[in-house]
């Protein structure tokens, strides 16, 4: 079948990352900061063991409703620490501890060129799994990504995350593809199973991660998957999918 729908991943596709060992140092520092500008006296080395494995962690239950998964992890580490902070210092915290490690994090200088190219005949979507939705937009709003997109799904709004292929659902819906005319363009394992699953067409972007992308952790363990991809297209850079998909 002929490919109509291009859909892409954000973190590690569209953005790259950059020296994550300090982008995790530089986010550790600004939550212990927040945290102790708010009463906590924990070290930042016993913050640390606590906060290992931070976003691996399931998705806490919901405390209140205005809060994103992002938010609501922050609020169970506080409860942990024994802080009762209001859901606006929450917020705070949440803010300058993913503005710190999103400093370390860039747009691919051929997104702009590969995505307005693409956009003029495919229709286009972003389907990411990211715990705190507001930034995500905000990003792609910054950094006019926005406009090339006839669906944005982010799992923490739509409650499904990836591997699991029924986060494509909406995107799916919203732009009027059937999933066997659609690419997936992804950089981890978790994406190409999901739109393997989905009945999609896998395409892997290999990137170079300095340090670990993925999770903060205390031993800095590199987390990048290393299940099989046999049978999934490789590209290594994204203007490679003009030449395959145009």
């Amino acid at each position: 079948m002929t490919i109509n729908g291009i859909f892409f991943d954000l973190y590690g596709t569209l953005l790259v990352y950059g020296d994550m060992d300090t982008a995790w140092s530089d986010w550790l520092k600004a939550l212990h900061e927040q945290l102790s500008l708010r009463g906590s006296t924990h070290s930042i080395e016993s913050l640390a063991k606590t906060c290992d494995q931070f976003y691996s962690k399931s998705e806490p239950i919901p405390r209140q409703p205005n809060l994103t998964v992002f938010e609501q992890r922050i609020q169970n580490l506080c409860f942990d620490l024994k802080l009762n902070l209001a859901s606006e210092d929450i917020k705070v915290i949440a803010n300058k501890v993913v503005n710190a490690w999103q400093a370390h994090v860039s747009l691919d200088p051929e997104a702009h060129h590969v995505l307005h190219t693409l956009h003029r005949s495919k229709k286009l979507a972003l389907v990411s799994n990211f715990d705190s939705p507001p930034h995500a937009h905000s990003i792609l709003n910054k950094l006019d990504l926005t406009p090339y997109f006839d669906s944005v799904v982010i799992s923490a709004e739509v409650g499904v995350k990836k591997p699991d292929p029924r986060i494509f659902d909406t995107a799916l819906e919203q732009t009027g593809m059937k999933s066997e005319e659609v690419v997936y363009v992804g950089d981890t394992d978790d994406d190409t199973n999901a739109a393997r699953a989905a009945g999609m067409v896998p395409v892997f972007i290999q990137r170079n991660y300095e340090g670990n992308a993925f999770d903060f952790s205390v031993n800095k363990h590199n987390l990048e998957q290393t299940e099989s991809r046999l049978n999934v297209r490789t590209i290594t850079k994204l203007s490679e999918l003009l030449t395959q998909f145009l």
